[in-house]
């Protein structure tokens, strides 16, 4: 019998005589073992990178499309003078008295209107919309509503919170927590996922790499032949699309994977131990007459400096206790400490205890996602308006700096606008490797097979690949684990019933 190598046709290895071949049929089955890995990851990692890239595009774009969808509640004609924030305040307390005030979102633009958030009992309240210039309430929003909600939802927890499952946690070993901790289910499984499409890139490349007949054939590892048509013109656009998300696709998920559920709370918690965090708690506000109230330059009367401060939004009190500085003074102390325009105002919280009452601060935040640098929490005293505290980026760890600027780049919002192109082409790309992967998977599908590439009995694999898998499942133990499954019934069980050995199309 002729000896035989693999070699490459319209992208499927089929045999051919050669000289030397045992070699070359050892390499041709590490190929066709890889192949089969590779279209596994894609069973699962492909719907991943849809739902990933169609989500990520609405989640890039929010704020054009909240404008579209909610214009007539985002956007006022611009009036010459505005009501005060008090005031405003005051008209959102009466529209929803059964709904607390507990946050004021400031006008980036001249048209925008002023955001309030109240407190209905859900989780995430709603989102009262003003006119600052009439002081109009002109209706409210639930922030996880619409399609850029929905977006949300899917694109972190695949639309389930509720759901979790105990799991040991790393940082059981140096700290007295509990070592079984409930982490949501939808999140670790788009975390699975995730780590899958890893898999898919690092055998991708290893089936698109130039060698053997093709390496004649195309001179360039970005290269599409020319006078090739069907699925070798698919296959060829297929591989030069996974090259360039190789890299921009890794570091996405890579980003995205350290605020997941799971691995991205371990990543945190190690990342705490090796660069420590400096957190500043918000701090107790005290509580203070009008007199004290002199950073912005106000002009007293004489005689008024003992008049507790004026209430705004917290309603009538007793006469004994002073209620908060107005809200515009708020905003007035923010602009002077050069917060970034569009930042949040979130309002102090008095815990009663027994005869004593805890009197909290203002929490001045700018607005998320933003540039890692832009990142400060600004705590002011609520009844003097003194700068208690503040929490920046250099708050952080180092690690936690670096890992919180990946955060930025994969929201897009690091780079400006020239970040927002790049991660608009890898959904994008990303969109077009699935429907590309599809068409190529329909055009080779065998009848009366499911189309899986052919496993030979006797399978194997570079060592670099082993290692590589090692490593991954020692870094994603989650991923290790389906992994063994995965394998697991493909050896034992495709393989043992011949039924299932015929539609997945596996021989000796």
């Amino acid at each position: 019998m002729t000896e035989a190598m693999f070699v490459e046709h319209d992208g499927e290895p089929v045999s051919a005589p050669v000289e030397g071949a045992s070699d070359r049929v050892a390499m041709g089955r590490r190929w066709r073992s890889v192949w089969r890995i590779h279209f596994y990851a894609g069973v699962f990692a492909m719907p991943f990178l849809l739902l990933m890239a169609l989500t990520g595009l609405v989640i890039l774009y929010t704020q054009p499309i909240q404008e579209l969808t909610q214009g007539d509640l985002r956007t006022v004609s611009v009036g010459e003078t505005r009501v005060s924030y008090d005031q405003q305040a005051a008209a959102v307390a009466l529209a929803y008295p059964d709904a607390p005030v507990i946050s004021l979102t400031v006008p980036v633009d001249a048209d925008d209107a002023t955001i309030f958030g109240v407190d209905d009992g859900s989780d995430a309240g709603r989102q009262v919309f003003v006119d600052p210039y009439t002081g109009e309430v002109l209706g409210s929003t639930d922030p996880d509503g619409g399609i850029v909600g929905l977006a949300n939802r899917l694109h972190g927890t695949l639309n389930n919170e509720t759901l979790t499952i105990d799991l040991p946690t790393v940082s059981a070993l140096w700290d007295d927590g509990a070592v079984m901790r409930p982490y949501v289910v939808g999140d670790l499984v788009l975390e699975l996922l995730g780590i899958w499409t890893f898999a898919l890139l690092g055998t991708g490349l290893y089936l698109w790499w130039p060698r053997g007949a093709r390496q004649t054939r195309t001179p360039s590892f970005l290269g599409i032949r020319r006078g090739v048509s069907g699925r070798a013109r698919w296959r060829d656009l297929h591989g030069v699309a996974g090259v360039v998300l190789a890299v921009l696709l890794t570091f996405t998920i890579f980003s995205g994977l350290t605020w997941s559920t799971y691995w991205g709370a371990e990543v945190a918690t190690i990342a705490d131990q090796l660069t420590p965090n400096a957190w500043t708690d918000a701090p107790v506000s005290a509580v203070g007459t009008r007199g004290e109230l002199d950073r912005l330059g106000n002009q007293l009367h004489w005689n008024t400096g003992d008049q507790p401060i004026p209430e705004s939004y917290a309603g009538p009190t007793d006469g004994t206790t002073p209620a908060p500085m107005a809200l515009s003074d708020v905003v007035t102390v923010a602009d002077e400490e050069g917060m970034k325009p569009g930042y949040t105002v979130f309002f102090p919280e008095n815990v009663v205890d027994g005869d004593e009452t805890v009197y909290g601060a203002f929490t001045v935040s700018n607005s998320w996602p933003r540039k890692t640098g832009e990142a400060r929490d600004l705590y002011l005293d609520q009844f003097t308006g003194q700068t208690l505290a503040e929490q920046d980026v250099y708050g952080y760890g180092g690690v936690g700096r670096a890992l919180d600027t990946t955060v930025s780049l994969h929201m897009g919002t690091q780079l400006g606008v020239v970040n927002r192109i790049v991660m608009t082409a890898v959904a994008l790309l990303a969109i077009f490797s699935v429907i590309s992967g599809a068409v190529m998977f329909w055009k080779r599908r065998r009848q009366g097979t499911l189309g899986t590439p052919r496993r030979p009995m006797d399978a194997r694999l570079a060592n670099g690949v082993i290692v590589i898998a090692v490593a991954l499942a020692v870094v994603f133990p989650i991923w290790g684990l389906t992994a063994l499954i995965v394998l697991a019934v493909d050896r034992f069980v495709i393989r043992k019933v011949p039924a299932l050995r015929s539609a997945f199309g596996q021989r000796g």
